[in-house]
């Protein structure tokens, strides 16, 4: 089964802003007659990268296969084997409780790396938006996504674990 992984208002509010942002430096740039653009330069080296990063780990959509959970990514998709899944289940924003990004990137085009909550420790998050995450938990590593429909996406990987077991 295949899940959309669809932008919050939030991620797409976020998103648009920096590539706007970042096409009014580029726009700058390119004019700027005085051949002073230093700051400009930089920011374009910051900003150009981090958008094309982000674009390119951000989830496209999730896939349950036989063995597996697919979060599947322009670059570098992520596979959960389902015979690792310890637990499953469907979570709030608030049940992460206040979160931290260790490393990742929080809006442009989701949510996105590796964050530390007080309520659940250290875990990967590849969500897209925040409203229906699903928090999957391994022996040792725990992740959070956003499937597009997360009841349905939890009860068909419990029914799957369940008949492994």
């Amino acid at each position: 089964m295949r899940y959309a992984a669809t932008l919050d208002d939030n991620s797409k509010i976020i998103t648009n802003l920096v590539i706007i942002l970042t096409l009014v430096i580029l726009c700058r740039q390119i004019t700027d007659i005085s051949q002073d653009a230093v700051f400009t330069s930089l920011l374009l080296f910051i900003l150009i990268p981090a958008i094309v990063i982000a674009g390119c780990l951000s989830p496209r959509y999730y896939k349950i296969e036989a063995d597996a959970i697919l979060i599947k990514r322009p670059l570098f998709p992520i596979t959960i084997l389902l015979d690792d899944v310890v637990r499953l289940r469907s979570i709030t924003e608030e049940e992460l409780g206040t979160s931290l990004r260790m490393m990742g990137i929080g809006g442009v085009f989701g949510y996105l790396g590796t964050y530390w909550s007080a309520e659940i420790g250290k875990y990967q998050r590849w969500s897209t938006n925040r409203e229906s995450l699903v928090l999957i938990e391994s022996q040792n590593r725990k992740w959070v996504i956003s499937p597009s429909d997360a009841d349905h996406f939890v009860r068909n990987v419990n029914k799957m674990i369940n008949v492994a077991i």
